[in-house]
């Protein structure tokens, strides 16, 4: 009977699943350090790890078993919590009996059989079908190097059936004897290709189980009065006496799953005035400048990015601007401005510091104060590179031994080079060439002896002529002649541009995104309605306020007109990229904060405070997009996120997300409500506290059931896309890690080491437990590599910092709070 209990015990269940939970973090890092296979060998397929995987599946099986926990549990719950083992088997399955490996096939040839990877080496295995390659195709974004998509045309032979003609591409599978064939990759020739290959039907249909039972108990759960959340919905209501409470929690399901008006990006300019302009006013002033008005009809022409899409010029030198100055504008000037200056006036421009280094070391070399040099700093008298030397060095050095001060180097390399090539005019891809069937673009400075007769002339002599004009504008503040230019530009653009066509709709949309640059006002409105709002729902709920409704009105509704603005801002860039905006970071940030805004409002009624902090976050996180960190560029996407998987993944995580995020916020008022505590407003604020701890409770099981379904389905997306579930890759781990922290988090009242503290650890637990969503959602991003790399960003040092002082900051908070509540547990046992 000890051992049955002991298996059993919820106690052991949390020793289990923190062992888990750590085991998981260490084995990311060993495999960013050591590569996948260590990982694998020693983490992910050792025996010992599958054991303590075994081990978990007999203790939740056990828990549920024993009589006393299977009569408390409601039916819901029962189904969730299945739902697991049914995943658990399943993955059992196709680790020992599911067929993986990879069929290389050229042009012409035929193959029937797959390499498999047995550990110690590739081994051959035939199949029971064969695959004839008649031809592979890659096509790449037009005029660039990026694959928009690349497929293989396949004739299949099984015994006795006829030959199969099929077409496989990315996210398209084609399932043969239960053999399941997936696009993988293509040879550097491209006359051959690779495909994945896997057969995993038993392993398939538990694991499909298992996500369905996980869907049903999830809905069960919601409208069942027994379960958990039924019984803090009905807690909840009685202290307001308010019974339908669970309608905002529906209003959310039903306002938020309509995310197809989501995410946005944010083109956050820092208008101030730059640094260098306090320093240089008298250089900067007497520098030669385009005419604003005229930049802008510039900015309106139309190039083709490395990427491969078309955009306005103002979007292009927006992002190049950023990449060298670190900012949205210089000194008052846009971006188009600064382009023009920089291809006009090389001499004087090439002169003024606006190159961005990082590095204090560099700069002192260059014998520059503040953060910046000029292009010219790099040459010495005699016009040679003075890097020259060393960048040869630094680019001989493998990339694992490269340190700061070089990384450094390859990034002011990189800036040097594209001013270069500004003033060589072979950064401007302006010019369409019509009977390029790829659609090829070509710059002034490029060869453009693939235009012929009129075109060539055109294209040889216009930019010549264009600086000349911009010179005289300049002198004689008449820009026509330059207008006039730019308007023939236009028109050629306009006849020759084939593929891609330009959609000129889309080219005014994403001019008026760039000049409203909605997401900027956004964020002031955010953080300053939402910190007066927090200011007036505390003066509430201690002092109370009495004018504070009316003028909490108000700022609800100007906080309803910023979100609006935001939703316009989300609209557009979808309108303009074409796919649902949140493929990096960047917009998964926008899409967040447009998220938890709009959750904010849906509590504003009955919790203010909610949405005080919901604004004030949002404008926290629309603050951090707008930092150079995150590039705020509208990107097409690689072939594997053009799934509609994508929009379901996504969006449903990124929910999940939004009500952690309102936990946290919800954990740390609470923390500092009980450092308020006092005599005078002792019942008050425990009655409060109490009130938001039942909210913060419903709202991170509604964001447990919503991460953890986002994650499944992204684990049915990468069996669609390459054949597996799961690869373990970082992003995919330390999602499983949040959803075992926030599991453990919502069951500490099940440790009989914390009865009379449930509310005090479960409020600390719930802002601490949001550090794994943000390793999780950025984390992974800077400080380890995997199949997600694509949303990876810079600046991780100096966001590591940041999150160890708001931990150790929480940390104080709660030991205060934790003091005070144990000074008045101490009267109250005194007084009875």
């Amino acid at each position: 009977m000890k051992l049955i209990r002991l298996i059993a015990s919820p106690v052991l269940m949390y020793i289990l699943a923190g062992l888990y939970a750590l085991i998981l973090a260490v084995a990311t890092f060993v495999e960013n350090s050591y590569g996948p296979a260590i990982a694998r060998e020693y983490f992910y397929y050792a025996p010992w790890f599958i054991l303590l995987q075994l081990l978990q599946a007999v203790n939740l099986s056990a828990m549920f078993l024993q009589g006393s926990y299977f009569k408390r549990i409601s039916k819901g719950s029962l189904i969730f919590h299945g739902a697991f083992l049914f995943i658990w088997l399943g993955a059992a399955v196709t680790h020992y009996v599911g067929v993986t490996g990879i069929m290389h096939i050229r042009e012409g040839e035929t193959a029937n059989s797959m390499m498999k990877d047995e550990g110690a080496g590739m081994e051959k295995t035939s199949l029971p079908f064969s695959v004839t390659l008649n031809d592979f195709r890659l096509e790449r974004y037009p005029g660039s190097h990026s694959p928009m998509s690349y497929e293989s045309d396949l004739v299949i032979k099984s015994e006795n059936e006829s030959p199969l003609q099929a077409t496989i591409r990315m996210n398209k599978v084609i399932d043969v004897d239960g053999y399941r064939l997936f696009q993988s990759s293509f040879d550097p020739d491209e006359q051959g290709t690779v495909l994945s290959v896997s057969y995993d039907r038993p392993g398939m249909q538990l694991t499909y189980t298992g996500y369905f039972l996980l869907f049903v108990g999830f809905v069960w759960t919601l409208f069942s009065k027994k379960s958990r959340f039924g019984r803090l919905r009905k807690e909840l209501g009685e202290m307001k006496n308010n019974a339908p409470f669970c309608l905002l929690f529906f209003l959310i399901l039903s306002g938020i799953s309509s995310i197809q008006v989501l995410s946005a990006q944010q083109k956050s300019v820092s208008s101030q005035q730059s640094p260098i302009a306090a320093q240089h006013p008298l250089v900067v002033s007497q520098l030669p400048c385009v005419s604003s008005l005229h930049a802008e009809k510039f900015g309106s022409l139309v190039v083709l990015n490395p990427n491969g899409r078309l955009e306005p010029v103002n979007s292009y030198t927006s992002a190049i601007l950023r990449k060298l100055y670190g900012a949205d504008q210089l000194n008052g000037m846009d971006s188009d401005q600064f382009f023009l200056n920089l291809l006009s006036f090389p001499d004087e421009w090439g002169a003024f510091p606006f190159i961005k280094v990082d590095n204090k070391e560099l700069l002192q070399r260059f014998g520059r104060d503040g953060k910046y040099i000029a292009w010219q700093d790099v040459f010495d008298a005699d016009g040679n590179y003075i890097l020259a030397n060393e960048m040869n060095t630094i680019y001989a050095k493998p990339a694992s031994e490269r340190k700061r001060l070089d990384s450094d180097l390859l990034k002011l390399d990189e800036s040097v080079n594209i001013v270069y090539r500004i003033m060589q005019h072979q950064l401007l891809p302006l010019f369409p060439d019509g009977n390029d069937s790829q659609g090829k673009w070509y710059s002034p400075g490029d060869d453009l002896s693939a235009f012929q007769g009129k075109d060539s002339l055109f294209v040889t002599k216009i930019m010549d002529w264009y600086i000349y004009e911009l010179g005289n504008g300049v002198r004689s503040n008449n820009w026509k002649e330059a207008d006039k230019i730019v308007e023939m530009m236009n028109v050629f653009q306009q006849a020759k541009a084939k593929v891609p066509t330009i959609d000129n709709r889309k080219v005014k949309a994403e001019l008026l995104y760039n000049q409203l640059n909605l997401f900027f006002w956004c964020r002031l409105a955010y953080l300053i309605l939402g910190g007066i709002l927090l200011f007036i729902a505390c003066g509430e709920i201690i002092a109370d306020f009495k004018w504070g409704r009316k003028l909490s009105g108000i700022l609800i509704a100007l906080l309803t007109i910023a979100f609006l603005t935001h939703t316009a801002g989300v609209l557009l860039r979808w309108y303009i990229c074409g796919h649902a905006p949140w493929a990096n970071a960047y917009e998964s940030m926008i899409c967040t904060s447009w998220l938890l805004v709009g959750s904010g409002l849906l509590f504003a009624r009955r919790f203010r405070i909610l949405l005080a902090l919901a604004g004030l976050l949002g404008g926290i996180m629309l603050f951090v997009a707008g930092l150079n960190h995150l590039n705020p560029e509208i990107t097409p996407l690689v072939p594997v996120l053009q799934s509609y998987w994508l929009m379901s993944h996504v969006a449903i995580i990124m929910i999940g997300y939004v009500f952690f995020a309102l936990c946290a916020l919800t954990g740390l008022f609470n923390l500092v409500l009980m450092n308020l505590l006092s005599a005078t407003n002792r019942v008050k604020l425990q009655f409060r506290i109490r009130e938001l701890t039942l909210l913060n409770e419903m709202a991170m099981i509604l964001g447990l059931f919503f991460m953890t379904a986002g994650t499944f389905l992204g684990a049915i997306w990468a069996n669609v896309s390459w054949g597996r579930y799961w690869g373990w890759d970082p992003k995919e781990t330390w999602a499983l890690i949040s959803i075992v922290v926030y599991a453990l988090v919502l069951h500490i009242r099940f440790i009989p080491l914390l009865k009379g503290k449930t509310d005090w650890c479960f409020n600390l637990l719930s802002v601490v437990a949001i550090l794994s969503v943000i390793m999780t959602w950025f984390g992974v991003n800077y400080y380890l590599s995997g199949l997600h790399s694509y949303g990876k960003t810079e600046g991780g040092d100096f966001l590591l910092w940041i999150w160890g002082l708001g931990v150790c900051l929480v940390f104080v908070l709660a030991l205060f709070a934790r003091k005070r509540l144990n000074n008045y547990l101490k009267i109250k046992n005194n007084s009875l």
